[in-house]
């Protein structure tokens, strides 16, 4: 992730099976698929795929009772991302996992 970036409030917890699709990510499959996401060492990775820069990254702590989210960041490279506001963002935030690691 680019130097410039903002943490964003994003407090969520979700059950271990949802924190276990979400870890599996999303692999982009055709030109329409815009998002590549993974994770690694505790940290879910959102990448534009064409682009390859990262724009989002939050840390999950997983426990027996679930996984909350601990920390989220959005870059704030103009050059790899038009911020268009933080509600904006944790909106598009959820539905990436909601529709691509979720997939609800």
């Amino acid at each position: 992730m680019a130097k410039e970036r903002e943490m964003l409030s994003f407090d969520k917890i979700y059950t271990n099976l949802d924190a276990e699709k979400m870890m599996k990510g999303f692999i982009p499959e055709d030109m329409d698929d815009k998002w590549f996401i993974y994770f690694e060492n505790r940290w879910l990775y959102f990448h534009r795929s064409w682009t390859g820069h990262c724009i989002f990254k939050l840390k999950l702590d997983c426990s027996p009772t679930g996984a909350r989210v601990m920390e989220t960041w959005v870059t704030r490279n103009q050059l790899h991302y038009k911020s268009s506001g933080s509600e904006d963002e944790l909106s598009m935030l959820s539905a990436l996992i909601d529709n691509l690691l979720l997939r609800n």
